[in-house]
C-alpha cells in the first residue's frame, strides 16, 4: 500500500469540496449567522497567507486562540494545522496567570482573540514576551481593545488580516507526526501540562468519532457543539464533520437555557454535547417552558458524569438519549462510550447507560492495584490505565521551562515532566479508580487526587486547601466534594479556625473573598464547616475516606454561601 501521510489540509480539503454545501451557523447575540464547509475553507486559505505574509509564522511556531465557539474559531483550528504550525486554543475559564503560563510554555507568537475578551488578554500580556502581535475577530474599531494591550504588541483586525488574500493556500505535505495543535490539560495540582496532538492522532479521532459505536457523526444529521474547542471532545467534531458532511451548530458565548432553547428550535440540531450542568438546566427551562418540538435524539455528556436522574426524565419527557462518554486530553477523544450493547433492555441496559462506556478499539486497558495487573471483570477494581495510538506517551517539554527560564515555574513550584502519570512499560496513568467488565464497559468509583468535579470542569482539592490555609485564620482544612443539585459536585471547606476566629457565616464569607485573586470565582467553595479537629491517617495526610463517611451521615454543620452563577436579589424601592 502507499504511505501518504495523514493530514488536517486533507481533512480541510475534503469538507471544502465533497460538502462545501455544508452548513456552520454561529449563534450570535444578533441571531443566527450562516456559512458553510467551502467558505470556511477558503476563509482558513486567507487566514493561512495573512499569517505566513503578515504575521510571520512560516514553521511550526505555536498561534493561541482565545474564543468562544464559533466559525472564526474552526477556520484558525484548520489554517493553523494545515499549514504547517501549531494549533493552541486558550481555556477562557482558567486564571490569568494560568493562560499567561500556557502561553508561555507554548511560546505562542499570535493570538487569535474574542474582543470581549481584551481585557482579560490585556492582564496576562504584560507577562507574555512571546506574542508579538493580536488579531481580534468581528468589525468593531480596534481602538478601545488595543488600549488594553501593551504598546509592544501588534493588533489587527482578523477580518481585515483576511481582506484581499487569496483564498487558496499550497498546504505542505509535512510528515504526520508532526504536531499539529498543542493543547494544555489542568487535570493535576500545578501547572498545565501540554499534550502535543500530531496530524496522525487528529485524523485517526475524526474518523473514529464517526464510528456507529462512537458519537456517530453523521452526514446531514446537524450536530450543537456546546463543550468549548479548547477542550479535545468539541474540536474532534468539527474535523469528523467535514469528512461526514455534518451541519455544526456553535453557540458562541450564551449557553444560558433561554438561549439554548430558542437556538435548538430555530437551528433544529439532531445531537449535541455538553457538560450535565447545561442538560439540567435546559430541562428545568422545559419544564416551564415546554417547546413544540423536540428535534435532539443524542446528548453526549462528558466532564462529569450525569445524575441518572437527568438521564430518565430527557428520555422519558421527549425520548432523547442522554450518553455518557469518557476520556481525557491525554487520550486525544473519547475513551468510552456508553451505548448499550445490541439486545440489551431492562435492568441491565440501565446498567450499561449509567456505565462510563465501552473502550474504544483505539485503546487498550488495564486495571492496576498496588502495581498488580488485575483480571479483566467487573469484581476487580484499581486504577485505569491506558494505551494506543491517540494516547499521550509524555507531555510537551518547552525549553522555556528548563531552570532559570520563563516557564520554569508556577506559583512558586518549580515545574517538571510529572512523568510519574506514566509508567515504565508505556501506559498512562489516569488517575480514576473503577472497574472494566469483560466486555470493556468501564465503571468508576473514586476520583484520584481527590478532585472534585463541578459542572464539566474540574476543582482540584489540593490546590483549594493549600490557598485556605494561607489565611492567618486558618490551622487546617481539607476540601471534599458535596453533592449539588446544579453542578454535580461542590467543594466543602472542612475548616479549622484558629482560636480567637468566629466560626460564623461572615468567616466563610471572608475567607472565600480571599481567594478571589488566586482562584477562578467558580472553584471558589460556597460550603463550609467549621470543625475542632480534622481526621488524619496513620501517616498524617487528612482521612478524606472519614471526612466523607462524616458528611454522609449529616454530622457536619454546614454553612452555605451563595454559588456560581448566582444573581443577587433584587432590591425592593420605597417611594
Amino acid at each position: 500500500m502507499q504511505e501518504v501521510p495523514f493530514s488536517v489540509a486533507r481533512i480541510l480539503e475534503f469538507g471544502t469540496t465533497a460538502h462545501a454545501n455544508t452548513k456552520c451557523t454561529t449563534w450570535r447575540a444578533s441571531g443566527a449567522e450562516e456559512t458553510t464547509f467551502a467558505e470556511i475553507g477558503a476563509r482558513a486559505a486567507a487566514f493561512a497567507n495573512a499569517l505566513h505574509n503578515d504575521l510571520g509564522i512560516d514553521g511550526d511556531q505555536r498561534v493561541s486562540t482565545l474564543l468562544y465557539n464559533c466559525a472564526e474559531h474552526i477556520e484558525v483550528m484548520f489554517a493553523v494545522a494545515a499549514k504547517g504550525a501549531v494549533f493552541n486554543p486558550l481555556n477562557v475559564q482558567l486564571m490569568a496567570d494560568q493562560i499567561a503560563y500556557v502561553v508561555n510554555h507554548a511560546e505562542s507568537e499570535v493570538i487569535v482573540a474574542d474582543p470581549r475578551l481584551a481585557e482579560k488578554l490585556g492582564k496576562i500580556l504584560p507577562s507574555c514576551p512571546s506574542v508579538r502581535a493580536v488579531a481580534f475577530t468581528g468589525v468593531a474599531p480596534l481602538e478601545d481593545v488595543a488600549s488594553h494591550l501593551p504598546p509592544s504588541v501588534e493588533v489587527h483586525s482578523y477580518e481585515q488580516l483576511l481582506d484581499g488574500r487569496p483564498t487558496a493556500y499550497p498546504w505542505p505535505e509535512l510528515p504526520e507526526n508532526t504536531a499539529a495543535a498543542l493543547v494544555y490539560s489542568t487535570a493535576t495540582t500545578g501547572a498545565p501540562k501540554g499534550v502535543a496532538y500530531s496530524h496522525r492522532s487528529l485524523w485517526l479521532e475524526a474518523t473514529g468519532l464517526r464510528a456507529t459505536d462512537s458519537l456517530a457523526v453523521a452526514h446531514g444529521e446537524t450536530f450543537l457543539c456546546c463543550i468549548p474547542i479548547y477542550h479535545v471532545l468539541s474540536w474532534g467534531v468539527p474535523l469528523a464533520a467535514f469528512l461526514a458532511g455534518t451541519p455544526l451548530v456553535l453557540p458562541d458565548s450564551d449557553m444560558s437555557a433561554p438561549t439554548l432553547a430558542k437556538l435548538i428550535a430555530n437551528t433544529h440540531p439532531r445531537v449535541a454535547h455538553g457538560v450535565p450542568t447545561l442538560w439540567i438546566q435546559l430541562m428545568v427551562h422545559y419544564l416551564h417552558n415546554p417547546p413544540e418540538r423536540m428535534s435532539l435524539q443524542e446528548i453526549f455528556v462528558g466532564g462529569s458524569p450525569a445524575p441518572p436522574a437527568l438521564i430518565k426524565v430527557w428520555e422519558e419527557r421527549y425520548g432523547v438519549d442522554v450518553v455518557h462518554v469518557w476520556g481525557m486530553t491525554e487520550t486525544s477523544t473519547v475513551g468510552t462510550v456508553a451505548r448499550p450493547p445490541s439486545g440489551a433492555s431492562g435492568e441491565a441496559r440501565w446498567a450499561y447507560r449509567i456505565s462510563q462506556g465501552r473502550f474504544a478499539p483505539t485503546i487498550e486497558y488495564r486495571v492496576v492495584n498496588d502495581g498488580r495487573v488485575m483480571a479483566p471483570n467487573d469484581l476487580t477494581q484499581g486504577e485505569i490505565q491506558v494505551r494506543g495510538n491517540m494516547v499521550a506517551a509524555s507531555y510537551y517539554h518547552s525549553p522555556t521551562q528548563e531552570p532559570g527560564e520563563l516557564a520554569s515555574s508556577f506559583r512558586g513550584e518549580d515545574v517538571d515532566d510529572v512523568s510519574a502519570h506514566f509508567t515504565a512499560d508505556g501506559w498512562l496513568r489516569t488517575g480514576d479508580v473503577g472497574t472494566v467488565t469483560n466486555a470493556g464497559f468501564l465503571t468508576l468509583y473514586d476520583r484520584a487526587r481527590d478532585v472534585i468535579r463541578s459542572g464539566g470542569e474540574w476543582i482540584y482539592s489540593a490546590q483549594v486547601e493549600n490557598l485556605i490555609m494561607e489565611s492567618d485564620d486558618v490551622i487546617e482544612c481539607a476540601v471534599i466534594g458535596i453533592p449539588d443539585k446544579k453542578w454535580g459536585e461542590r467543594p466543602l471547606a472542612v475548616t479549622k479556625l484558629t482560636a480567637d476566629v468566629e466560626p460564623a457565616k461572615e468567616t466563610a464569607a471572608h475567607l472565600r473573598a480571599s481567594l478571589a485573586d488566586v482562584l477562578p470565582k467558580w472553584m471558589a467553595p460556597e460550603y463550609w464547616t467549621f470543625v475542632d479537629s480534622i481526621d488524619k491517617t496513620s501517616v498524617g495526610k487528612f482521612d478524606k475516606k472519614d471526612l466523607r463517611k462524616h458528611l454522609a451521615r449529616d454530622e457536619f454543620d454546614i454553612l452555605s454561601l451563595p454559588g456560581p452563577g448566582s444573581r443577587p436579589k433584587p432590591t425592593t424601592q420605597t417611594s
